[in-house]
């Protein structure tokens, strides 16, 4: 089988001028997906979207995880500034699904 691991990030960094987001599994240091954007203002609010399809090599637990930064500053997931922002209800995710091969 075949995992689709998508991706939504929403948040802002106070002084980058490339915002990167990675998917990483486990302990491994290197990423398994990644995609960066230019922001032309700080701390303005970006959403971006990345999609990995990897295969479902094992039946044990394995952890995913999402990072995300600028090239200087501080970054804020689903806000900006350390703030949340639209009263919190925006939300950075990640959906994992297994397809049958």
């Amino acid at each position: 089988n075949k995992l689709r691991i998508d991706v939504v990030f929403f948040g802002a960094n106070s002084g980058a001028n490339r915002l990167g987001v990675g998917l990483f599994q486990d302990a491994t240091a290197g990423a398994l997906a990644a995609c960066q954007q230019f922001c032309d203002t700080a701390g303005v609010v970006r959403g971006t979207h990345l999609t990995h399809y990897m295969d479902a090599g094992t039946v044990s637990s394995t952890t995913f995880r999402v990072r995300a930064g600028g090239d200087t500053g501080t970054t804020t997931f689903n806000g900006a500034g350390g703030a949340r922002k639209l009263g919190g209800v925006m939300a950075s995710s990640i959906t994992i699904t297994e397809i049958k091969v």
